[in-house]
């Protein structure tokens, strides 16, 4: 087929026309410019913490890890609580695991030492934050060092007192016994009232140590005890046989309740305690959060106090007692950067008082002013400083495996207590088929 001249020049003009359509389009498509780009969303990196702070004991923990997610848009800690007993097994299946969260709460002392090859050291994070000026050279080395290295963060520092109705003793005209003699008659008095003296809830065990700890501590000093805590000493030995007939003449005389293996120290000892039931529990400043709660509305200073045990023997030097919580970050971490950074995030001032605020523990940071506390809790803060010396509590001043033999000793002993000799022949025995 042939296209004639004019046909062809119709073909010439559409296909000249198709050229610069084309070449319009293309030059009129605009290029983006850097300016129009839309920010990309920082995702803030999710790191686990699980912590003991559970129940009773759950106040400031919670109030704490909140600030430090506000207070951060790079990274968001996930708290999970676990019941205090749970958390012990817990800890020791999962920290050297792949599962093994970033950051756990642990109790400073022998419990951190047993874990100690299985925790990343802090050294280079403590010192470029200069970690060392925020925290007494006491916590320092009991606390946060273990063989040179340091493995925790103090968040909390509690202190075991005589907790007491301060009602009952007003309305009997009682002031806080110095000694022990002073101690039994203060107890004898509230017998003949019909008011049960001591509220003991020794059902978990723990509850129990601190009446060892503290007659032992009063009777044969901080040195023997600890001695006895490195496994140096016997369970049979005079001084320890001392403490348990000591603690025998208050179950004997019926000055602590008949079912203290029953009741928990919250639900159990210190409701008792609350209701006038009893006049005294020898418990830890973490029952501050308890009273204080929105469900008791006790006030430290009017509803209840807090007393320093009795002195046993006057040429024994004073000694509080008491436990310090810290973190701690796995080696098996995926995030230990991250979760440093975070350690340093509740070593500031302002995370310490709120985990103090809300736990009733004191705060281990130096830079923590005295003006923050309650005139109350300054007072006895002030005491606590008087004290020469600062013993962690049983359970945080032996390795685990000896510490889980003498707290089914203790609960033993407070069902049976004329069978003290022999519980305690069975716990040195148990002890040395440990072999360490």
């Amino acid at each position: 087929m042939r296209i004639s001249q004019k046909n062809k020049y119709y073909v010439f003009v559409f296909a000249i026309a198709l050229m610069m359509t084309v070449l319009i389009g293309c030059q009129s498509t605009p290029k983006p410019l850097v300016s129009e780009k839309k920010p990309v969303a920082v995702i803030a990196k999710q790191l686990s913490f699980q912590h003991y702070f559970s129940g009773s004991i759950s106040g400031g923990i919670d109030q704490m890890v909140q600030k430090m997610n506000e207070q951060s848009d790079q990274f968001k800690i996930t708290a999970v609580p676990l019941d205090h007993e749970a958390f012990k097994v817990r800890i020791k299946e999962a920290i050297d695991s792949v599962d093994a969260a970033d950051l756990y709460s642990y109790w400073a002392g022998a419990k951190t030492q047993n874990l100690s090859a299985s925790l990343e050291p802090l050294n280079d994070v403590w010192d470029a934050q200069k970690l060392d000026d925020k925290f007494p050279k006491s916590i320092m080395e009991s606390a946060v060092t273990y063989d040179g290295k340091k493995l925790l963060l103090p968040i909390t520092q509690h202190y075991v007192g005589i907790v007491i109705n301060q009602k009952i003793f007003d309305e009997n005209g009682l002031k806080p016994p110095k000694d022990w003699t002073a101690y039994l008659k203060t107890c004898e008095t509230l017998k003949s009232k019909g008011i049960i003296p001591i509220a003991l809830g020794s059902k978990s065990k723990w509850p129990a140590q601190f009446w060892f700890d503290y007659i032992l501590l009063r009777t044969s000093g901080y040195d023997y005890r600890q001695t006895l805590m490195a496994g140096k000493a016997s369970y049979t030995d005079p001084q320890v046989m001392k403490s348990f007939e000591l603690w025998k003449i208050l179950l004997d005389r019926e000055y602590i309740n008949k079912d203290a293996n029953a009741l928990e120290w919250d639900t159990g000892a210190a409701e008792m305690v609350y209701s006038g039931k009893a006049a005294m529990t020898l418990m830890g400043t973490w029952v501050i959060g308890y009273y204080e709660d929105s469900a008791h509305q006790w006030k430290l200073g009017t509803d209840y106090n807090i007393i320093d045990f009795p002195v046993m023997d006057s040429s024994i030097s004073s000694c509080a007692l008491g436990p310090i919580d810290g973190i701690v970050i796995p080696k098996a971490s995926i995030n230990k950067e991250q979760a440093k950074s975070i350690i340093v995030n509740f070593a500031s001032v302002e995370n310490q008082k709120v985990m103090s605020h809300d736990s009733g523990a004191f705060a281990p940071s130096l830079e923590v002013e005295d003006a923050f506390y309650s005139p109350e809790r300054s007072a006895l803060l002030k005491r606590i400083r008087q004290m020469e010396r600062w013993a962690f509590n049983y359970d945080l001043a032996t390795p685990p495996e000896r510490a889980e033999i003498g707290l089914d000793a203790f609960q033993d002993f407070i069902q049976y207590p004329q069978e003290y000799k022999s519980i305690l022949e069975v716990v040195q025995r148990k002890i040395e088929k440990l072999g360490h």
